[in-house]
């Protein structure tokens, strides 16, 4: 499996709406007068303050407010955010032009960017656009006979879906969530700790008061479907169809069934097809390939067999009259391949590999009428009958008849599209095997 199936894509209760707010969903907003002068105020700067006039400020300003010194710990937190956007060149602009509004909405608000890239939801002004849920994967074990015919799979996924009882709301009305009061709905806080005399450090980190989501659930209205967590998870059986001709790992999407999130868009659910090892055929690109084992007698006479193939259908397969098959020979049936991948009325070749099985020993006599049947016989010869050719394989059930050629390169086709990876036409017309040569293909009964 390349992708997780199960459990919550975001590792458990996270709702966009509790990191986000109102504005993370877009909309009109009344316009209104911007302030930008509460910080500067804070540090007792001016708009144009220096770093270092900023950083001296704050320095003196904290030694003075500390809550140790008998300060205001409130008024203290206020100086110490102050101090982390003014100090901050980017901050700083989007304060100048937005204030703090720009600040909740833009790319560098409060180290909310890392938090929303950590969920895969992007930050700042992306946050209007419409997220997806990370896909579910999974990886599906098919047949040769599968690809060959094509087949409708079904499968089955464990994903987090939006709770239907409260329609993800986790409560059961939507005043049953409330903006939580410690960190006013952004889901974290900032907390000052003195270093040494004089030095400060701040540490930005999830919201004890709401565990980082940003608004709190009146117990008494919590769902008792979902228990507040605003999805459930749940078993689904789901249909892919598989094309013909599919390569090894191709990949099936089915869209919008995968986990959901309230406010975000379900996620995929993705599935990719492994071809499993076939007993017979060995698949490359569009062609097949398999071994056959012969005896000399048919090596040497003349071949004739039924060959059933992956839908099921019987092929006569022989040998030209007179054609000798010698040890480890390739030979082509024409079109007996897998379909094309898209192309499903085109089809590559089937390749066979002929072993020829030796008798273990020869006695004199089989010796003698070898060597007199090699030296004055030609053609060949069955059931002991010297007629010139061979008898031919008897089954009324025979879809189509098809004759062996001598293999050359030009009949691969390696890409499951049909064709080989490189350029074989030269060849192909040089040696006069290529596709526009001379065909002698399948004969229907």
């Amino acid at each position: 499996m390349f992708f997780g199936s199960g459990g919550f894509p975001f590792g458990g209760g996270f709702d966009q709406e509790d990191f986000m707010g109102a504005h993370g969903r877009g909309g009109a907003k009344e316009k209104k007068e911007i302030d930008n002068n509460k910080y500067y105020n804070l540090l007792n700067c001016k708009k144009d303050a220096t770093q270092d006039e900023v950083k001296k400020n704050f320095r003196k300003i904290a030694l003075k407010e500390h809550p140790d010194k008998g300060g205001d710990p409130e008024k203290f937190k206020d100086i110490a955010v102050a101090y982390e956007v003014l100090s901050d060149p980017k901050k700083r602009d989007l304060y100048d032009k937005y204030g703090e509004e720009g600040l909740r909405d833009g790319p560098q608000a409060s180290g909310f960017g890392d938090i929303f890239d950590l969920f895969g939801m992007g930050g700042g002004a992306r946050r209007e656009q419409k997220r997806q849920v990370e896909p579910i994967g999974q990886v599906v074990e098919v047949t040769l006979e599968d690809i060959y015919n094509g087949k409708e799979l079904e499968i089955k996924v464990e994903r987090s879906r939006t709770c239907a009882k409260c329609n993800g709301v986790g409560g059961s009305d939507a005043t049953a969530v409330k903006t939580c009061s410690g960190c006013k709905g952004r889901g974290a806080r900032t907390v000052m700790m003195q270093l040494g005399p004089g030095m400060y450090s701040q540490r930005t980190g999830p919201c004890d008061e709401c565990e980082g989501k940003g608004s709190t659930m009146d117990p008494t209205k919590i769902c008792k479907t979902c228990s507040g967590k605003k999805i459930k998870k749940e078993q689904k059986v789901l249909k892919v169809e598989i094309d013909k001709g599919s390569p090894n790992g191709e990949k099936y999407v089915i869209h919008g069934e995968g986990h959901e999130v309230p406010d975000i868009e379900a996620g995929d659910v993705i599935v990719q097809i492994k071809e499993k090892k076939h007993k017979t055929f060995q698949r490359k690109g569009a062609d097949l390939f398999m071994e056959k084992e012969i005896t000399l007698i048919e090596s040497l006479t003349g071949l004739d067999f039924i060959l059933v193939h992956l839908d099921g259908r019987k092929i006569r397969i022989h040998n030209k009259p007179g054609e000798v098959i010698k040890p480890d020979s390739l030979f082509t049936v024409e079109n007996a391949g897998m379909p094309f991948h898209k192309k499903v009325y085109q089809f590559g070749n089937l390749i066979i590999q002929f072993k020829i099985k030796f008798p273990s020993t020869v006695d004199a006599k089989t010796m003698q009428l070898l060597s007199e049947a090699l030296g004055t016989e030609s053609g060949a010869v069955k059931g002991g009958k010297k007629t010139g050719k061979k008898e031919e394989t008897k089954d009324e059930s025979v879809a189509e008849t098809c004759v062996l050629q001598q293999f050359v390169e030009g009949h691969r086709n390696t890409h499951h599209q049909g064709g080989t990876q490189g350029n074989d036409s030269e060849e192909e017309e040089e040696d006069g095997h290529g596709h526009g040569g001379q065909r002698v293909g399948c004969q229907a009964q």
